[in-house]
């Protein structure tokens, strides 16, 4: 079964050069003018929001609120959920709250917040309360749930061989996942979609009493971040977007340019292992070593490699999984490097499982599910991007998978059968965004970046009518955090003072 590759946030801090200020912009101030409210929601614009201590709050002060907001926003007097918040106050005086969102979809904001020290500066956390929520769906916010999490991960350990019992199987099986989200979650899951949890974010902005909307997005959150731009600009105050997704491709090609991405990240990663004597892959070149990994995993369909987990193997499915999880940080290829030494030298697939399962929020050893963030992504995204069914189509697209990306085309090809599966979609998808009339927006694109391609950052500022271009000449997933002061200081004085960087400013690796 193919499995969408998540977004893992691989972040920590970054700097700039050449700026300009931003005319006649100034960051959000709470409660300094009347907020209004679309029709049929004032209710929820102007609730009190009730900040209370977290529960096991650590030694970092961080204060919990859920917001109310409609189940559909076409009947608005209907049935209600709840978004659930975090905050961490700013250490020195607050210029606003900055909405942050790790990606996904299906990722929680609330986490990001809570490590906030982690995955943002001392100048940013001085200036603001930073704001995490949980989307729709996800985590505390009425979350999706399809399975127990011992039936979802008997599902998940799975791997098909690439005949027509295969893929009977394949499509058994997820027809049973999708049941199983069916049942337990019922109506949420037409509700879900990116549009939805735009308007959240309007509805938490308004209730916070600001004015303009602060936001740092991450990966799919760009994504969220600019229909959010799109669908109210006059409501954008100082956005970032690191590492985009682009809203004006089709689900085909964004899963071709991704898999591009992991391969053209993988390629990075051989050349810097056959320069280190210990790598395992056998041959002269990239292409013969690469050659030799497609063997490996190839072989583990009929053989799989055993672990220490007692009943759980590594086949093909898990060890792509296990790879492209490595491949989200240049920090981590040294992991790979083990993992894989682990995998072809000693027969033990232990390193490559935990990684899989870092990659669904999975407990290795207990099989738990930490998180929910699986299932929401499934649900987001099927609802987002409807499956393309065309068989022609996913033909053609497997053709230039197999030319471009021959490592990963086993992973990405045949379509996207759990989407084609799926029960709804949304009346509108999100795409293309151009928030005419929006402040500036930054746009931060990295060369090498395999999850969201550095072109998809370079057409999202395109398509951005106020879009900025920042490019990071570096590899891995999101740059703000690991690219360095060029990036982080340029991020961080947009964000506080209003100065805006050179558009198309680029900083080295």
């Amino acid at each position: 079964m193919k499995r969408s590759l998540a977004a893992l946030a691989s972040l920590t801090i970054a700097l700039a050069a050449c700026s300009t200020a931003v005319p006649g912009d100034d960051a959000s101030e709470s409660g300094t003018a009347t907020i209004e409210a679309p029709a049929g929601l004032d209710e929820f614009y102007h609730q009190d929001v009730e900040w209370e201590a977290c529960e096991g709050s650590g030694a970092v002060t961080t204060e919990c609120a859920t917001v109310r907001v409609p189940l559909d926003y076409d009947e608005p007097e209907g049935e209600t959920i709840e978004l659930s918040m975090l905050r961490v106050p700013a250490s020195g005086d607050a210029i606003g709250s900055l909405f942050v969102n790790p990606g996904g979809p299906g990722g929680s904001g609330k986490d990001m917040a809570s490590d906030a020290s982690y995955y943002f500066s001392d100048a940013l956390r001085e200036n603001y309360d930073i704001v995490g929520f949980d989307p729709r769906g996800v985590g505390d916010s009425t979350p999706i749930d399809c399975l127990p999490d011992d039936e979802l991960g008997d599902f998940l350990d799975k791997s098909y061989p690439d005949t027509p019992e295969g893929e009977a199987q394949s499509l058994k099986d997820t027809r049973a996942i999708i049941e199983g989200c069916v049942d337990t979650s019922g109506n949420l899951l037409e509700f879900v979609s990116t549009i939805n949890a735009a308007k959240d974010m309007d509805v938490m902005r308004a209730a916070l009493g600001e004015t303009q909307l602060d936001y740092f997005g991450f990966s799919y959150g760009t994504h969220l971040g600019g229909q959010y731009a799109d669908m109210f600009p006059e409501n954008v105050g100082r956005m970032v977007l690191d590492g985009a997704v682009d809203p004006a491709v089709s689900a085909l090609d964004s899963s071709y340019f991704q898999a591009v991405g992991f391969e053209q990240a993988l390629t990075a990663y051989v050349e810097s292992c056959l320069d280190d004597t210990d790598c395992p892959l056998e041959g002269d070149t990239v292409e013969e070593a690469k050659a030799h990994l497609q063997s490996v995993i190839e072989a583990t369909q009929d053989n799989p490699l055993p672990t220490a987990v007692d009943d759980r193997v590594v086949n093909p499915a898990i060890f792509y999984t296990g790879i492209a999880t490595t491949l989200y940080s240049e920090d981590t290829w040294s992991y790979l490097t083990e993992a894989l030494i682990m995998a072809i030298e000693e027969d033990d697939g232990t390193f490559i499982l935990t990684f899989n399962d870092l990659m669904i929020g999975r407990d290795t050893y207990s099989g738990e599910f930490s998180d929910n963030s699986l299932e929401a992504r499934w649900a987001i995204n099927c609802v987002d991007f409807p499956a393309v069914i065309d068989e022609e189509a996913v033909a053609a697209n497997d053709v230039r998978l197999n030319e471009d990306a021959p490592t990963f085309a086993p992973y990405f090809e045949g379509g996207d059968t759990f989407c084609s599966e799926w029960p709804h979609t949304a009346d509108e998808v999100p795409g293309p965004f151009v928030a005419a009339g929006s402040n500036p927006i930054l746009v931060i694109g990295t060369v090498g970046d395999p999850a969201t391609p550095y072109q998809s950052s370079v057409n999202l500022a395109e398509q951005l009518e106020n879009g900025i271009l920042l490019t990071w000449e570096g590899e891995g997933h999101t740059a703000y955090g690991s690219a360095g002061p060029c990036i982080e200081d340029a991020v961080d004085d947009f964000f506080i003072n209003g100065t805006l960087p050179e558009d198309g400013l680029t900083c080295p690796a």
